[in-house]
């Protein structure tokens, strides 16, 4: 599906005026001419399907049309309206070539929430470029485009494992997504160990309650892993510590495997 990730929403008759690189996106990479459908995904988390009806390649600029109004028609991209489950990725910061792939891979798999942990195995300095931003929110509009993804993935500034869990532990954290409080049980916490020690099955530690979970936060060590003593703190809090048993496992490759083990648990 192509798909453009709009930063500003149409005019009141329903025209969008883009230019510069975007331009270069919609022209020389989807190749779009007049005439062709595309699908917006616009701020707020509404998915219209456009009509490029105007190019002019002489000023670099195209015109959208929107094919239905804002009020009588478009998609919501609610994870829960489609069945599937709220995801936060809580990840302890690797290099920053290594976190951009995660965020990368993150977005194209409909992961929510991404929130980078500073950690005790984190290396010196791998979270300044997380303290920028634009970096990695080009990267997951960029993601979300290749993707196809209607989900308005979020990177959180990074902070220490203590205020992370309190930022998932507030009361209105989960409430963005429509139709999920965070009610007991609502919510599972996964935290992917390298150890055996005191861990589940992924299926006791994401059903452990007699009602399926419809948000799913799991944890992902970077380049050293998680510390003992991050560990412990991740199970006071309700974690649930799963260990896979696969060969060793990049920090990059981990969180994938997980998103992908824990996505097919809870939307198959």
């Amino acid at each position: 599906m192509r798909q453009f990730v709009c930063s500003s929403l149409p005019d009141s008759k329903g025209l969008l005026e883009i230019s510069g690189k975007d331009f270069h996106y919609l022209r020389k990479v989807l190749r779009l001419s007049v005439g062709d459908m595309i699908t917006l995904s616009l701020p707020g988390g509404l998915s219209q399907e456009a009509t490029l009806c105007k190019a002019d390649d002489a000023a670099k600029k195209i015109v959208i049309q929107i094919c239905q109004s804002q009020e009588t028609g478009g998609q919501e991209s609610s994870q829960a309206q489609n069945g599937r489950a709220f995801y936060t990725l809580l990840q302890f910061i690797p290099k920053p070539q290594k976190m951009e792939l995660i965020v990368r891979q993150a977005t194209e798999c409909g992961i929510a929430n991404i929130i980078p942990v500073i950690g005790e195995y984190t290396q010196a300095g791998s979270e300044k470029p997380l303290q920028k931003g634009e970096r990695f929110e080009k990267i997951i509009r960029e993601a979300r485009q290749q993707s196809g993804s209607l989900l308005e993935t979020k990177i959180f500034e990074p902070r220490k494992l203590s205020a992370a869990l309190d930022l998932i532990e507030g009361p209105d954290f989960f409430c963005q997504e429509k139709n999920l409080g965070q009610e007991e049980n609502s919510v599972a916490k996964i935290v992917l160990y390298e150890r055996n020690q005191k861990t589940l099955p992924l299926s006791d530690a994401l059903f452990s309650a007699s009602t399926k979970p419809r948000a799913c936060v799991f944890a992902i060590g970077s380049e050293g892993g998680i510390s003992p003593a991050e560990f412990e703190e991740l199970l006071s809090r309700g974690f649930k510590a799963v260990h896979f048993n696969t060969n060793i496992l990049r920090c990059e490759t981990a969180a994938l495997y997980a998103a992908a083990a824990i996505q097919s648990a809870l939307d198959n």
